[in-house]
């Protein structure tokens, strides 16, 4: 069965992607076909709709419509958090072994939006990010880059929003049946997306929410670091590679500039270009501070992070 979608033009999926990300990950990325643009807003026309036809799944949710919003997951949720795990790392071996090493350098291989500006997005960061242990964090960062340590693992296409709120998966066990919304997927060094990873192990408190403190905070489950262990042990059966010392390092290093890129730019409409601040942006300064691990030099009870 297929259904009709449209989406800003600005924001239109390429062809040459969905092609290159069902060779990689199969029947798990939707097939779609570009019907073209269609122009809407009176007589002028002045709105941009790119029109596709995609094939649709059945009987699905998104993951972040089930997850637990709870710090101890009961034995049912730990099972399916668990199987969800395992199905990450089965995306994340095929996006592996689906890019290439680099001839020359990593970051000379990657031409897309965030690949071609990821120096200067990590220059950018720690100049403007609210916080120093943020700064000095993106600092860090950028300069492991520079040093080319990301030439150790593979670059390839990576999705470029992996959100559970773009995880279709079996409302009954959580498996993951389907990855939509490739628009800014790119070529990048393996691991870039292991923000996503951090999604799925907790949750944030207090966002959108009357509180004295208004304060958010990351709250990871109980099980989050078993979670963790069975990802890379996971990771590392599938690709043994990963075992290595040097490959960890660089992986580390990617999912690393993963969250800066993705947490630390807001996303304004697909600007992606302003530094998120405190005033408007807590969501994602928050996830800094947690997925980093960062000491920001808070007094706990106004820490980001749930202790």
């Amino acid at each position: 069965m297929r259904r009709e979608m449209f989406r800003l033009w600005k924001h239109a999926v390429s062809m040459g992607t969905i092609g290159e990300a069902r060779r990689i990950f199969g029947p798990l990325v939707p097939w779609t076909r570009d019907l073209g643009m269609i122009r809407v807003g009176g007589e002028e026309g002045r709105m941009g709709l790119q029109v596709l036809e995609m094939e649709f799944v059945p009987d699905v949710v998104r993951l972040s419509d089930v997850l637990p919003r709870g710090r101890v997951l009961d034995p049912q949720a730990l099972k399916r958090c668990k199987d969800v795990i395992r199905d990450l790392t089965w995306y994340f071996a095929r996006a592996w072994y689906g890019g290439h090493m680099a001839t020359s350098s990593a970051i000379q291989e990657c031409h897309g939006k965030v690949g071609k500006s990821m120096v200067s997005r990590l220059r950018k960061l720690e100049m403007d990010l609210p916080l120093p242990a943020m700064r000095q964090k993106a600092r860090r960062t950028r300069e492991a880059v520079e040093q080319g340590i990301l030439d150790a693992v593979p670059v390839g296409l990576n999705y470029g929003d992996f959100l559970p709120s773009n995880l279709l998966v079996d409302p009954s066990s959580w498996r993951i049946k389907s990855y939509i919304d490739w628009a800014e997927a790119e070529v990048l060094p393996s691991g870039i997306c292991l923000y996503g990873l951090e999604h799925i192990l907790g949750y944030i408190e207090g966002q959108n929410n009357e509180e004295k403190s208004g304060k958010s905070q990351f709250v990871y489950y109980e099980q989050a670091e078993e979670l963790r262990r069975i990802f890379w042990e996971e990771f590392g059966h599938l690709v043994p590679a990963v075992k290595g010392t040097d490959v960890r390092k660089a992986l580390d290093l990617s999912r690393d500039v993963g969250i800066l890129l993705w947490k630390g730019f807001a996303w304004d409409d697909g600007a992606i270009d302003r530094v998120v601040n405190l005033k408007d942006d807590l969501g994602e300064v928050t996830c800094l501070e947690a997925w980093l691990k960062l000491d920001s030099g808070f007094d706990r009870r106004d820490s980001f992070i749930s202790s």
